[in-house]
């Protein structure tokens, strides 16, 4: 912000009548760029005293977020918007008035500086929250009233989960409340439900939060999987939630070398980041698949490729993550469609 500087005082001079007997006062002088403000208060050649400059404020620099980090699929970055521009400066001007004590002087100064300072203040923090991303609240999803086909509180291992662990890459638990999923090098682990069961139409509740690891890492639910000699899953719909807030849905073909992106990975301010709790509700109702996260319909997909089949939990440490990553369930339960 420019600095407000005070012109150099006129020059006394005696006074004097004009030709009509009135008095004349005298003319201005020329003011130069040098004598718009100085380095301290000082007493000029006059007598007069001429007030110090303002300082010049420092504009706020730009605060950016660094990318999000990514994962085997595309990646979005979200970039803060920039702080807004210095105020409008203000402009130096001359008072052609007769001078003001010195103490009445320092006041004005000493008003002005909080005049500008307050005002910088409140603009920065005004279009600071009005830049600042919105986060959208957790929404718990009601589950319905009549009874689950299947739902587990995950209190301890009644129902049979397999629990195979291998130290150092990856560990399976359930206590507390919790199926907890952990995976420490770069891969994807599933976790079926036990007992073989098989689902076509149904809801499906499920909360879950990423735990450990970095938030470019992933987790959620395979449902109407099949297996083949190869592998337990080898057909599936598998719909995924990402720590930094995306979610993509893909579908596993056992005569494909990879899955295919149904959905790529898509940025959503309804799913909350890592460490946070996200409410999931996955409704398959013929070829219709759709998403809900905390309460909000992210996505419905139409594919007749598969009609029925297993259903899994997963995490997954993706390959430019840290090595390690972990997941937490609970609130686990299917549900009859039009229940």
């Amino acid at each position: 912000m420019a600095g407000v500087g005070f012109g150099a005082p006129v020059s006394p001079v005696q006074n004097q009548a004009g030709e009509d007997g009135l008095w004349v006062p005298p003319e201005d002088e020329p003011v130069s760029a040098a004598q718009w403000g100085n380095s301290a208060g000082q007493v000029a050649p006059t007598g007069l005293y001429t007030p110090p400059s303002i300082p010049q404020p420092v504009n706020p620099g730009n605060s950016a977020r660094p990318p999000m980090s990514g994962g085997a699929f595309h990646r979005g970055s979200a970039t803060m918007n920039k702080p807004p521009a210095s105020l409008s400066s203000l402009i130096g001007r001359d008072f052609f008035q007769q001078p003001v004590s010195k103490m009445r002087v320092m006041m004005g100064v000493i008003v002005l500086i909080i005049i500008i300072i307050s005002g910088s203040a409140i603009g920065i923090i005004y279009f600071a929250a009005k830049s600042a991303p919105k986060t959208q609240t957790t929404v718990p999803i009601p589950t319905p009233a009549v009874p689950a086909t299947f739902a587990d509180p995950f209190n301890d291992n009644t129902y049979g989960w397999n629990l195979q662990s291998v130290a150092g890459k990856y560990a399976v638990q359930v206590g507390g409340g919790n199926l907890t999923l952990e995976e420490s090098n770069h891969k994807l682990l599933w976790e079926p439900l036990p007992g073989q069961r098989s689902y076509d139409d149904f809801k499906l509740f499920v909360d879950a939060t990423l735990t450990k690891g970095d938030a470019g890492n992933g987790y959620g639910v395979y449902i109407r999987g099949g297996s083949d000699a190869n592998s337990d899953l080898a057909t599936y719909y598998r719909f995924a939630l990402y720590g930094d807030r995306g979610y993509a849905i893909f579908k596993g073909d056992a005569n494909a070398d990879a899955p295919t992106k149904l959905v790529d990975w898509t940025p959503s301010t309804a799913i909350q980041g890592a460490g946070k709790v996200n409410h999931i509700l996955i409704t398959a109702n013929g070829s219709a698949l759709t998403l809900t996260v905390n309460g909000q319909e992210l996505k419905t997909i139409n594919d007749t490729s598969y009609t029925k089949g297993s259903v899994a939990f997963f995490v997954s440490n993706v390959t430019d993550a840290k090595p390690g990553t972990q997941v937490q369930f609970s609130n686990f339960g299917i549900y009859p469609l039009k229940a």
